[in-house]
């Protein structure tokens, strides 16, 4: 697990105080962003209920990674797939160099899946040290189990923010490798071991605090929003999680009907050392040999009762599926249970039309986020008094357009309503960037050659008309040709 340092030092008693209050937040909020994380990698801990399960189903591990769809169905569909410049024009190298550099895609991927599984997550913009091979400007997210901040109303934005920088090059312990205070115009960048943290460098920031949040679903009682695994899908996938436990121990033992036996002794079940012969030993052989009781003379009697049925596990998993695709969004056939009356197409369009509206919803917040750190990034990276490229957030259309959708854009381009060529005609076919990048480059050889052409045209008209003044008077007594008016002598 990993340890945040107490005190940093080097701070003022102002930074200080700031810093120990956002790290008892960021504490006091981790144990449950981290209860989410095991849900989402499918390590959460059985949740017996005491009567329902024998004591050794406690070291049989069952995985269902519901929750991990839950995240997954809806983070495929909140994918950024670029930014555009709000004024048309072509995006600039240091925007292209700047996106490339961070990996952009990746990180909004990133950002986007930790946001639904703890409830938010931070995009954060600093100064690169290129002599240390970085870019200029470094876009960085943070989960919000290393990072925390508090929220201006007013502002509508953070007005402080705590980030830490956690590796985990061990796979299961985190460890710090540095961390940023950002608070009254500066940022605190401190760094060091596992016994002491103190202050490397504080730099100054002006307007708005150069980190965002990814909130989803906030409100203005919980402006760091909830997250994707809500207590409803935590306590429905510990129920299937019970559910397929009783399954795969009744598929164990109790796959063989059971037997009773009457006029036995219990002499008859003990081998030729004196020792009892296991159960699972007698439920399994084929032949039964008992001689009768010598002292009555009877014959033992064997018979059996009827084999336990699955179907209790399998209606109640599938009840448990469908509420949990119901309280998810998502088609009850994508739960992986398979019911006797497969979903029609109007439920699963239902199902993906919700889920359509939750990735729109998300991009509307999320855009502005990125649009914004993208704007700091460049401030970062280009020169002193280099003007900025105002962008915009291009993403992907979280439906699969169809083929009316392609019919009615190729139909608005026709009647002239649209161009062909259009950022709006390119939405409605959800071209991706890599395409639209194609696009603009053929647009752009297409219009110079257009200027080629035209500049070909008027240089030869330019070219005709000199040769048409340039053309000897004809003399003195010389009928004029024809389409030339004769004028009269004076």
């Amino acid at each position: 697990m990993t340890s945040f340092p107490t005190t940093i030092a080097g701070l003022t008693n102002g930074q200080q105080a700031t810093y120990r209050r956002l790290l008892r937040r960021l504490l006091a909020k981790r144990a449950r962003n981290r209860t989410r994380t095991r849900y989402y990698e499918g390590k959460n801990e059985l949740k017996d209920l005491g009567y329902a399960l024998p004591p050794i189903a406690k070291d049989i591990e069952m995985v269902v990674g519901w929750p991990a769809k839950a995240v997954e169905a809806l983070a495929n569909r909140v994918v950024l797939d670029g930014v555009t410049t709000r004024d048309g024009s072509e995006l600039s190298r240091t925007v292209s160099d700047l996106m490339d550099a961070n990996d952009l895609a990746q990180t909004a991927e990133n950002a986007h899946t930790d946001a639904l599984v703890h409830s938010c997550s931070f995009v954060a913009a600093f100064r690169g040290d290129t002599t240390m091979g970085e870019p200029e400007a470094i876009i960085q997210e943070f989960p919000a189990d290393c990072a925390t901040g508090s929220w201006d109303p007013r502002m509508h934005a953070l007005g402080e923010a705590l980030l830490f920088d956690v590796s985990h090059d061990d796979g299961r312990n985190g460890k710090v490798r540095c961390g940023y205070l950002m608070s009254d115009g500066m940022i605190v960048t401190f760094a060091g071991d596992d016994t002491r943290f103190s202050k490397q460098t504080e730099a100054p920031y002006d307007g708005r605090i150069p980190c965002e949040l990814l909130a989803y679903r906030p409100d203005s009682k919980r402006p760091f929003g909830r997250s994707r695994i809500n207590r409803t899908v935590m306590s429905l996938t510990d129920s299937a999680v019970r559910t397929f436990l009783r399954s795969e121990l009744q598929a164990e033992l109790y796959s063989v009907p059971p037997r009773y036996f009457l006029g036995v002794t219990e002499d008859m079940f003990t081998d030729e050392d004196g020792e009892s012969i296991p159960m699972w030993r007698i439920a399994l052989d084929k032949v039964l040999a008992i001689p009768r009781d010598e002292t009555t003379g009877s014959v033992p009697e064997v018979g059996q009762f009827q084999q336990y049925s699955f179907e209790p596990h399998v209606t109640q998993l599938r009840n448990t599926a469908t509420m949990f695709a119901a309280a998810t969004s998502l088609p009850p056939d994508a739960m992986g249970v398979l019911t006797s009356n497969p979903s029609s197409a109007a439920a699963i369009d239902k199902a993906v039309k919700e889920l359509c509206l939750d990735a729109e919803s998300c991009q509307r917040r999320f855009g502005p986020a990125w649009e914004r750190i993208i704007d700091r990034a460049q401030k970062y990276a280009g020169s002193d008094g280099m003007a900025t490229v105002r962008v915009s957030a291009q993403w992907r259309n979280p439906a699969t357009p169809s083929r009316a959708a392609a019919d009615a854009a190729v139909k608005l381009v026709q009647a002239g309503i649209l161009p062909a060529d259009s950022e709006v005609t390119w939405d409605m076919l959800d071209l991706s960037d890599r395409q639209r990048q194609t696009l603009r480059r053929e647009a752009q050889k297409a219009r110079a050659q257009a200027r080629i052409d035209q500049l070909r045209i008027r240089t030869g008209q330019i070219e005709e008309a000199k040769d048409g003044t340039e053309q000897p008077e004809p003399s003195a007594g010389t009928t004029p040709t024809s389409g030339t008016a004769a004028r009269p002598s004076v």
